[in-house]
């Protein structure tokens, strides 16, 4: 399957932090599929506490929006919701996306996955 974005919706019931305990698992995940893992773990760490110390306070995360191929990105909305957003081979981005969503089914966190959601990319499609 080819997708440049990989929508993750929660269910209506799942608050911001329903999502602390699998977090951890979540994030280095999606960082080992995508080869962004750094060496330097400390950092890794940091950033991974910063976005639980969110998800404890029942708050919207930073998630991982940094230059590389693909972005995991907790959007501004009314929803817990996040998607993950390739810019390299699209097949990667549907294959990453199943491989968080087995993650979330392990810690029973309802949700459903939608693909090329965004806004700007359908724009550019019709365009």
């Amino acid at each position: 399957m080819r997708a440049r974005s990989g929508h993750i919706k929660f269910d209506k019931k799942v608050k911001w932090k329903n999502l602390v305990s699998s977090f951890r698992p979540l994030f280095l995940k999606f960082l080992e599929e995508t080869q962004q893992l750094p060496e330097d773990m400390e950092s890794v760490d940091v950033l991974i506490e910063e976005n639980l110390r969110d998800l404890r306070n029942n708050r919207k995360p930073e998630g991982y929006n940094r230059e590389g191929l693909m972005r995991m990105i907790f959007p501004i909305s009314n929803q817990v919701e996040f998607y993950l957003y390739g810019r390299g081979k699209t097949i990667e981005v549907a294959r990453v996306t199943e491989q968080l969503s087995r993650i979330l089914q392990k810690y029973r966190l309802k949700h459903t996955i939608e693909w090329d959601r965004l806004k700007v990319l359908a724009d550019k499609k019709e365009a």
